[in-house]
């Protein structure tokens, strides 16, 4: 680990990079690698569906794939990693003794050194405290405040020649995919800093999920506007009150955290045209959406709401557990909620009561956008200035690595030994540095149809279309008598449906028809010190005016104290670092 002085006047030194990226393609100095650990199935699906768009064939053999050259020289590098035990993983393995780790070091010539280990929610502080006294590891997963503090003052090595070179087109793909914002935030100068671990910002859209076969009793049709989105809300609550033997029953559940996405209220204001804490461009300007005039039609829409009964007297109160029992008794009509929500918690329903349907509605479809992030990037692989020579090639091997070795990935696994599978002590998130692979969900979703219509998986190469086929076959040809009814029907409704779950977002990335959440980027000096506040004054506003205790005569005084209280100063800060960003 070498050691960097940052201080007051952080020095403004000119990395120097010679990139010597003979091990992109030069001969193997092996023949092979040297562990063969014992045979074992393929890994199951990664933790995080994420991102882009891959084919279910084969991406080539070991002797097709360069960056699987092992470099002549033996590349050393000084890590730390943040990590939970995983009982998916062979027990007692750790970090250092992670399969992954011998791979990269018989394969790739890529030797490891772990400075120190903490689990996960301890990573952040370690890391500052490292970062603070200038001890920096060589390559290392940054956060955006990190990242941009240490690229603007010259602390990162250059990785657009060794990207170039040495990725594979799964990693081209992975960081490419969604177009050219993720690479524009990570790069200075046309020059690129960081490699963006992104993921897939189809999966964050929302719509609304309701009891279909209340609302089909209750003979309403399907809502075509906001307003008969509302009446249908407040019937849902009549009718689920009829069937459940008298249980008290919400059109609507939320939790008390009302500006959440998943089982709370952010995406009802959406249905107005309102995005609550999202940056939207208006005027050629980033706004924040909690303090737009939209806000105010959606409070109003609320409060009806509220006093027509559709929004549980004590909503305010609720916790996911509780939203979780009232779902599964037959106490809730409708909740929003992101792709995976038919697999959790609406399964559970289905499971207590296999009568029960659920289906989505579509925020579009009512005149509407629902909010989609123009860009997502949980973490950036960097190389730090002072690392080894050829630093920059290991890198981007190694995140070849992390993905070829993912159970999504058809690439040749072979050339791994078994040193991919996690019963053999293989962990893709006990590694320092890590991409999430694409989930290729319209690649997934056409094969397993196009099975399903022939009634022959044979052809389905990954795990994870197995896994999936058999459910949509379990639930498609056994109905409410299939095994395992509310998991086969949850993930049949969520990855696979045609009107439900991940549809909706993939609907929304094809069509344009969605409102772009515009900034990506550090936490700003005000954000920091200002956004707790922030956004508890906004979500105690939200609940009176819901409950009657506020009026739209508060909305102006409202907004004037947001920005009073740190939000005018928040917003211009946001849109300098936006620009300083994306110029």
């Amino acid at each position: 680990m070498k050691k960097l002085k940052f201080g007051a006047v952080v020095m403004a030194a000119v990395v120097s990079t010679p990139m010597l990226l003979s091990g992109c393609g030069q001969e193997p100095s092996s023949p092979e690698a040297t562990s063969n650990p014992p045979e074992a199935s393929d890994s199951s699906e990664a933790s995080t569906e994420s991102q882009g768009e891959t084919d279910s064939e084969p991406q080539g053999t070991a002797e097709d794939a360069q960056w699987l050259t092992p470099f002549e020289e033996t590349v050393k590098l000084d890590v730390v990693v943040g990590w939970d035990a995983d009982a998916g993983v062979k027990e007692g393995t750790t970090p250092e003794t992670n399969a992954l780790v011998e791979a990269a070091r018989d394969l790739l010539n890529i030797d490891l050194n772990f400075l120190w280990m903490v689990p996960n929610d301890q990573f952040s502080e370690k890391l500052a405290l490292q970062i603070s006294s200038g001890n920096i590891p060589d390559i290392v997963m940054l956060d955006s405040g990190n990242f941009y503090e240490f690229m603007s003052s010259d602390y990162l090595r250059d990785l657009t020649d060794a990207y170039e070179t040495c990725a594979s087109d799964e990693l081209k793909n992975t960081v490419e995919g969604f177009g050219e914002e993720a690479v524009r935030y990570s790069s200075r100068d046309g020059r690129l800093y960081g490699i963006p671990a992104q993921l897939d910002t189809s999966e964050s859209v929302a719509g609304l999920y309701y009891r279909s076969d209340w609302l089909d009793a209750t003979g309403i049709g399907t809502p075509t506007n906001v307003e008969e989105m509302n009446d249908m809300l407040v019937a849902l609550a009549g009718y689920g009150a009829s069937v459940n033997g008298g249980k008290d029953t919400v059109g609507l559940g939320t939790t008390s955290s009302v500006l959440n996405t998943n089982f709370a209220l952010s995406a009802y204001f959406q249905c107005y045209g309102a995005y609550p804490n999202k940056w939207i461009m208006r005027d050629g300007a980033l706004v924040n959406g909690i303090v737009q005039d939209e806000m105010l039609d959606a409070l109003n829409g609320l409060k009806d709401l509220y006093e027509r009964g559709a929004l549980a007297a004590d909503f305010a109160t609720w916790n996911s557990d509780q939203f979780n029992e009232r779902v599964t008794t037959d106490q809730v009509g409708a909740a929003f909620g992101t792709y995976y929500i038919p697999a959790w918690p609406l399964n559970q329903n289905k499971d207590a009561n296999p009568e029960a349907e659920w289906a989505e509605l579509n925020i579009a479809d009512i005149g509407s956008k629902p909010a989609m992030n123009q860009v997502s990037i949980n973490h950036f692989n960097v190389v730090t200035r002072d690392a080894p020579e050829n630093a920059e090639a290991a890198l981007i091997k190694l995140l070849n690595m992390t993905l070829a070795a993912n159970g999504n990935s058809t690439f040749d696994k072979s050339v791994f030994e078994g040193r991919d599978l996690p019963e053999n002590g293989a962990s893709i998130f006990y590694l320092p540095v890590y991409m999430y692979f694409p989930t290729p969900w319209k690649q997934y979703r056409e094969n397993i149809r196009a099975a399903y219509e022939a009634q022959d998986p044979s052809g389905l190469i990954t795990n994870v279309e197995q896994e999936w086929y058999g459910y949509m076959n379990d639930y498609l040809t056994n109905g409410n008598a299939c095994e395992n009814l509310g998991t086969a029907w949850g993930m049949y409704k969520s990855r696979l449906s045609e009107d439900m779950g991940i549809a909706i977002g993939l609907a929304a990335r094809e069509t344009g028809e969605y409102e772009p959440a515009y900034y990506y980027g550090p936490a700003t000096k005000t954000e920091q010190r200002v956004s707790s506040t922030l956004s508890d004054m906004a979500v105690t506003f939200i609940v009176e005016y819901i409950m009657g205790q506020k009026g739209e005569a508060d909305w102006e005084s409202f907004k004037q104290s947001w920005n009073e209280m740190g939000g005018q100063a928040w917003t211009e800060e946001v849109n300098e670092q936006y620009k300083s960003i994306t110029q």
